[in-house]
Formats: structure tokens, C-alpha cells, sequence
């Protein structure tokens, strides 16, 4: 098959990376606009983003690292959320129970921390001022670790060994028109100085959508308000922790690279229109990049037709939670292992697009009600029916791993429990009393313990050790 990706971007390198390299048999062609730059200053990831890395034989995480001037995630640290001088660690890594039916270590460190920075190795390495790497045998290992991207220095990173590949041809035009069949699909796309036919087509074309009518998208305003993001750009700060500040207005993300620290104030218009103003009142050395309107939500199907939208052309909820790059990775990893297969006709089976559609819909409702529970405690915002049934349930008796949805790529008990607990949903006792209730207290005690162990007995390399391994 030939398949066309439309539009540069992160989920377009990556895109073609990962579909050339795991079905390495089909033909594939890039459409990259010369006229469209790179919007963000800084992006997280999740831990997907760093296995991927990890699998594709042409990139060596070193060199990665070197290049993109790419910097370790180890968690979000929360400011304000729940008040004014209140603040909470969400951890990559998860506690050591996170993957058992009862977090029970979580609720046990909220007894001692409710800043829950202790809950988890991350998070102890958060104090001690460590990254997650060690150097054994002469090589860099890495521990569960998610990245800080720089955005430009990562497109043209992976742009450059896509270019590499025999099997994707890079077209450097503008999109001006869809040509399609009378039953819908696109046949051809027709550029300034090329006319590029395809089987199926990747839409990687973010807030253009180009393969989309507005008709087809569903708004999440009612849940998830925020409609703007203002880019700027601060000093640089050695530190390998997300931050999200909430602000006046919305919230603000902090996001270290290696020579500075990308920010972007996310804000709903409706709250007010001042954001310059409290941007550069919070964060003095601030340097305005760029401002943009957004609005949350989703197409109403990601696979239609033969055209399969990925990333910020299939949906947006906002950057909370780094759900962006996490959702596109999912989404190809889903169609290279059960969808793309060697002919057209098998790939574009209708039972294959409609599973394909239900999970993906499934996932992006399940990313929706997380990053709205994020507002549970600002009455500004209304929160769904799915999160006041989690909350009163949380306090009834706390969560169990099979209260949340059991589905590939979603979001999971680690981050809705690190979340509740850090925006303060129960008390001290309300948790020792859980703990109590399932004889569980005295166990979990021996726990800290080990933690601290684990982080005494590794040498985990501080951040001047990590970039100093990057240059030899």
C-alpha cells in the first residue's frame, strides 16, 4: 500500500518512523508544509515516548538526548491546585504498589506528605536533586523516565533520520485541495507543485485538519473551558520536574530543556483577558513567543474513511498531563499491531476501523474526565458525572485499580490516585482508616524503608553527571 502522511510536526516524524520501521512493507510518502512552523516552546512526554525511542534501531537515546537538547521527566509538580500555597508531586514512576488492586502505599504517604513526594522513587529523587539515570557497563540506563522535548530541536531530529530510510519519500508542498471518490474517500491530495495519490492518509496536520469538516468536531467547552495558550520562554534552571502553576486565569506550564525553560499560560477568555500581564507578574524574565485560540474536544471519529487523524488533528484536551504526544503513540501503536495489514482491503475492513474507533473514543473520554477532575476544586469549572461519582467513591472507601478503565494506553489508578490525593479529597484520617479497615497499615510502614534503600544503594547520576555522559 502507499501510505501518505500529511504534515510535519512531532506526530508526523514520528509517525513515519515507527509505520516504516514496524510495517516496513508498505510505501510511504510525507507532505510537509514549508509555510507551517512548529507552535510550542516545550513538551513533555509520558514513558511511551522514551520506550519508542528505544525501539527504533536508527536512534541511539544518547545522541537523542544530545541533539534535542532533551532533558529527564520524573513527574508534574502541582502549585495551587487546591489552594493558594498548596502543592502535590505526581510521579512518573507510581508507588510500589500502584500495580496492585489497593494503591495502598499511596494513601499511607498521605498520612505523613500530602505533598506525596515520598510515595514513590521519582519522587525521592525529586529531594535528593538526581536524575533517573545510572551509567552501568559504560552505558546510559535509564529508570522509567518520561523527557522534557524541546519541540523544534525534536522534529528536526527525527526528520533527519526519516529522510534516511528507504522507504519514505519527503515532499516539501502545501496542501490546497482533497480530490475524493464518490463514496467519500480520498483519492488524491493536490499541492502547489505535486499531485500525491494514496491508499490510506495519516493526518498529521494538527489544528488545520485538513481532511475534516467542522460539522465533524465534538466539543469538551462544557468540562474543559480553557480556549488560549500564550508561549513563553524563561531563563534556563536545572531541574528534571514538569510544573504546572494554576494561575488567576487558567494554569501555567513550566517545561526545562537544556538551555532554557518552555512555558505557556493556558487560560479561558471567558475568566478574563489580562494574561500578559499575570504572566509577567509571576514569572518577571518572561519572553512572550506567540499567542493561539484552541478548542477542546475531539473529531467525532479519528478513522474515517481511509483517512486516520492522529494527535492534535484527531483531538486536543489541553497540555495537562503531557496526554498529547502519549495519545499519539498509542494511537500508532494500536494500527501498526492490529490494523495495518498488507492489503487495503484487509486494512480498511469496517470491523477493523470500528474496533479501532471504539478504543481510541473510549480512551480520549477517559483522558477528558482525568484532566477535568485536575479542576474539581475550582467552581468555575463543571465537572462530569463520571468524576462526582469517582469523588464520592473515593471518599466512601477510597480507589480499587478496577474502579478506573482497564484499557491500553489509558490513564490508570497511578495518576487519578496521586491527583485526588494531591487536590486533598480526603483527609489524613479518612486514608488511615481505609489503611486500618484492610489491615493494611503495619505493611505498608516497611515500605518507606526500602524506597530509601533502593535510592542509597543506586548511583543515580546527579544532573551535571548526566549532561556531562551526553559529550563523551
Amino acid at each position: 500500500m502507499k501510505i501518505v502522511i500529511v504534515g510535519g510536526g512531532i506526530s508526523g516524524w514520528i509517525s513515519a518512523l515507527i509505520f516504516s520501521h514496524r510495517q516496513p512493507n508498505h510505501k510511504y510518502v510525507i507532505v510537509e508544509s514549508p509555510e507551517i512552523d512548529t507552535i510550542g516552546v516545550g513538551e513533555g512526554t509520558t514513558g511511551l515516548f522514551s520506550d519508542v525511542i528505544d525501539e527504533l534501531p536508527d536512534i541511539n537515546f544518547v545522541e537523542f538526548l544530545r541533539k534535542t537538547k532533551a532533558t529527564p521527566k520524573i513527574g508534574i509538580e502541582f502549585n495551587n491546585w487546591s489552594g493558594q500555597g498548596s502543592s502535590f508531586f505526581n510521579p512518573i514512576d507510581g508507588t510500589p504498589t500502584t500495580n496492585e488492586e489497593f494503591d495502598s502505599f499511596l494513601y499511607y504517604t498521605y498520612t505523613q506528605n500530602p505533598s506525596l513526594d515520598t510515595s514513590s522513587l521519582h519522587g525521592l529523587l525529586k529531594r535528593s536533586n538526581k536524575s533517573p539515570y545510572t551509567i552501568e557497563s559504560g552505558r546510559l540506563k535509564d529508570y522509567n523516565t518520561a523527557l522534557h522535548l524541546d519541540n523544534k530541536l525534536t522534529v528536526q531530529y527525527l526528520k533527519s533520520k526519516s529522510l534516511k530510510r528507504k522507504n519514505i519519500k519527503h515532499v516539501s508542498d502545501t496542501v490546497y485541495d482533497i480530490e475524493r471518490d464518490e463514496t467519500g474517500k480520498v483519492k488524491k491530495i493536490i499541492c502547489g507543485n505535486h499531485i500525491i495519490e494514496g491508499d490510506i492518509f495519516i493526518d498529521c496536520t494538527g489544528y488545520s485538519r485538513i481532511f475534516s469538516e467542522k460539522s465533524d468536531w465534538v466539543s469538551f467547552k462544557d468540562n474543559l473551558p480553557m480556549n488560549s495558550v500564550t508561549t513563553f520562554t524563561r531563563k534556563h534552571n536545572v531541574s528534571m520536574v514538569t510544573k504546572a502553576d494554576k494561575l488567576n486565569l487558567g494554569w501555567c506550564w513550566q517545561i526545562p530543556t537544556q538551555e532554557r525553560i518552555g512555558c505557556g499560560y493556558v487560560s479561558c477568555d471567558e475568566w478574563g483577558n489580562n494574561v500578559v500581564d499575570e504572566i509577567k507578574s509571576n514569572y518577571p524574565d518572561a519572553e512572550i513567543v506567540k499567542s493561539f485560540k484552541f478548542d477542546s474536544g475531539k473529531l467525532k471519529k479519528s478513522w474515517n474513511q481511509n483517512v486516520i487523524s492522529l494527535g492534535l488533528a484527531y483531538h486536543f484536551l489541553e497540555p495537562l498531563q503531557a496526554t498529547n504526544i502519549h495519545l499519539t503513540l498509542v494511537q500508532i501503536d494500536i494500527l501498526c499491531q492490529r490494523c495495518i495489514r498488507e492489503t487495503k482491503d484487509r486494512t480498511l475492513n469496517p470491523n477493523v476501523i470500528s474496533i479501532y474507533n471504539k478504543h481510541i473514543d473510549n480512551l480520549i473520554e477517559d483522558f477528558k474526565n482525568f484532566i477535568n477532575i485536575h479542576y474539581s476544586r475550582d467552581s468555575r469549572v463543571t465537572l462530569t458525572d463520571y468524576n462526582k461519582k469517582i469523588i464520592s467513591l473515593l471518599k466512601v472507601r477510597g480507589l480499587f485499580f478496577e474502579d478506573l478503565p482497564q484499557l491500553y494506553g489509558c490513564s490508570g489508578i497511578g495518576l487519578w490516585g496521586h491527583t485526588l490525593l494531591g487536590l486533598n479529597h480526603l483527609t489524613k484520617q479518612e486514608c488511615h482508616n481505609f489503611l486500618s479497615e484492610m489491615n493494611l497499615y503495619e505493611e505498608v510502614k516497611e515500605i518507606s524503608s526500602e524506597l530509601q534503600t533502593t535510592l542509597t544503594n543506586t548511583s543515580f547520576l546527579s544532573y551535571k553527571e548526566l549532561i556531562k555522559s551526553l559529550s563523551i
